[in-house]
């Protein structure tokens, strides 16, 4: 039972030390994933790396001597687009109602020298038409206009591309009609290329940006792979795009996708994706879409286009177990209008469910407690046969009906729900800036009652964060109220006198919500540890 309960208390240890690092691994900052030699120079061309065309090669192909961008906005967005390739060179997210200040992102601005994003190019051809002029039409009243995009090479092809807002949600529909001025039939195998600024100081804004593909199943790369290596998409690909903390950018093609890649350099993730070539007849057309989603991580958001987006949301480890979590807050919050107090009665909601489990695994503790110096007994006797020590024991154990791992469970069921709590709140975006009471004022960020003018040597620590310490102490108070272990050595007894200490330091810095949340775990704890202190245990009639 002793080496059950410290292999319990080392593997919760491993988990709550090495989960943050996982996280850093996998969405690091940008000291982190810094490259150690010199990036590749910046260069107008297409992320396939095909050169554009000089002007002697094609005299088609003659650069606009001031590239036409015009403005637009509706309630979602303020969009910039260019001529120069028919792309958004701006796009930014202005941000949910009543709550800009918070949920307000800019997904793209396009450094000088650098091709918007949403350019549409045909493989093979010697034309890079994310840096050739487009004419410009533009219809249709303030707030729904309609951005039409054309470019004709004579005799070979005829390219349309329209931009049509959507007026309800933060999405863009993107329609490309390719027209054959050709004599012949043609194949045009179509890419699109779209894109996403990081901040220099990302960690601290949005903590990771990440590229991403889908196939059934979520794919990532964090901003440092996409710097070094690069990122390819896997096969059978349905939509691509990038993310980062609280938003998603996110593009799919209503034609099959053959290929799919992403890089990064010092300013912009970049990706592409590539298009089953449309077969099109002389003097023929079609006409294709790309639903283009730009916006936070709202769940009911995502879900509501039909096309597995959510799946970003609930992406990695206990990634639907988080949803759920989310789902169940947003229902508390629906009463309470506070997700504080949503987390309070979820917290409870938790607790009450887990009730009947941890009664019988600390009624079992207490027994065991009780029955320890019959165990003695019976270890002491058979202490030169170990088979016949084993009987007795196992027979002492159903007799009074004890459960000697019963004593783990408690602590290890509540590791898939601390871990889930451990990315729901610093991720959805419903909870950014979500205040509490008093000083907790944004539930996804620690609780700064007082901002310190330095950092404090060594532990970095910045403010004074008070639910961390009552964190630890309401944890040491629970614990002294619980049965000891039978049987434990001074040594456990000061690992678990240190565990509080250890929690409340790992914790500091976390989301205020999660030690919220652990700090009401542990007053429900107390609670309801003492109604069970006050139980009679009555063991069986051999025993007493």
């Amino acid at each position: 039972m002793d080496k059950n309960y410290l292999k319990a208390i080392v593997f919760s240890l491993l988990i709550l030390l090495f989960y943050p690092v996982l996280l850093k691994w996998f969405y690091p900052n940008q000291a982190q994933t810094a490259r150690v030699d010199a990036p590749a120079p910046v260069t107008d061309s297409p992320i396939q790396g095909e050169a554009p065309p000089s002007a002697d090669e094609n005299s088609y192909l003659k650069q606009a001597v001031k590239p036409v961008t015009v403005p637009f906005e509706n309630q979602h967005y303020r969009i910039e687009f260019s001529t120069i390739g028919g792309t958004v060179t701006r796009l930014f997210y202005k941000g949910e109602q009543g709550r800009e200040s918070l949920t307000q992102t800019e997904f793209f601005s396009a450094p000088v020298g650098e091709a918007g994003i949403f350019g549409v190019n045909i493989a093979g051809e010697v034309a890079d038409l994310t840096h050739t002029p487009f004419k410009l039409n533009r219809r249709g009243r303030a707030g729904r206009e309609v951005f039409e995009f054309t470019y004709e090479l004579p005799a070979q092809y005829e390219v349309t591309k329209t931009f049509t807002p959507n007026p309800d949600k933060p999405a863009l529909d993107l329609s490309v009609r390719i027209r054959n001025l050709a004599g012949e039939e043609r194949r045009f195998p179509l890419t699109i290329m779209y894109g996403m600024n990081h901040e220099k100081d990302f960690q601290k804004n949005y903590g990771f940006f990440d590229a991403v593909a889908y196939n059934g199943k979520i794919k990532t790369a964090n901003i440092g792979k996409l710097k070094k290596k690069g990122f390819a998409a896997p096969d059978n690909l349905l939509w691509a795009g990038m993310i980062k903390k609280y938003f998603a950018l996110l593009v799919k093609p209503e034609w099959k996708i053959e290929t799919g890649k992403a890089r990064a350099d010092e300013q912009v993730m970049r990706g592409e994706i590539g298009m089953a070539s449309l077969v099109i007849p002389a003097g023929g057309e079609d006409t294709r879409h790309f639903l283009i989603y730009a916006g936070p991580q709202r769940y009911e958001t995502l879900r509501g286009f039909g096309c597995d987006f959510e799946k970003v949301f609930s992406r990695g480890f206990l990634g639907n177990f988080k949803t759920i979590l989310l789902a169940i807050l947003k229902f508390f919050y629906g009463f309470t209008h506070n997700f504080g107090w949503a987390l309070v009665l979820l917290t409870l909601l938790i607790k009450l469910v887990f009730a009947p489990l941890t009664h019988v695994s600390y009624a079992n503790m207490k027994k065991m407690q009780i029955i320890q110096p019959k165990m003695k007994a019976i270890q002491e006797h058979y202490k030169n046969d170990p088979q016949k020590q084993q009987r007795e024991l196992m027979e002492l154990y159903r007799r009074n009906k004890v459960n000697p791992v019963m004593g783990c469970l408690p602590m290890l069921i509540q590791i898939p729900i601390f871990i889930a709590m451990f990315r729901l709140l610093p991720e959805a975006i419903e909870l950014h800036g979500a205040p509490f009471v008093g000083w907790i004022t944004d539930l996804s960020a620690p609780d700064r009652l007082i901002t310190f003018r330095a950092s404090l040597p060594l532990l970095g620590w910045n403010s004074l964060n008070i639910l961390p310490i009552l964190m630890a102490l309401s944890q040491l108070w629970y614990q002294k109220i619980m049965p000891q272990q039978p049987g434990a050595s001074p040594e456990q007894a000061n690992i678990m006198n240190f565990m509080p200490l250890f929690f409340g330091f790992i914790c500091y810095n976390m989301p205020s919500g999660l030690t919220l949340y652990w700090t009401l775990q542990n007053l429900f704890s107390i609670i309801q540890q003492v109604f069970i202190n006050r139980i009679a245990i009555v063991l069986h009639h051999e025993d007493q």
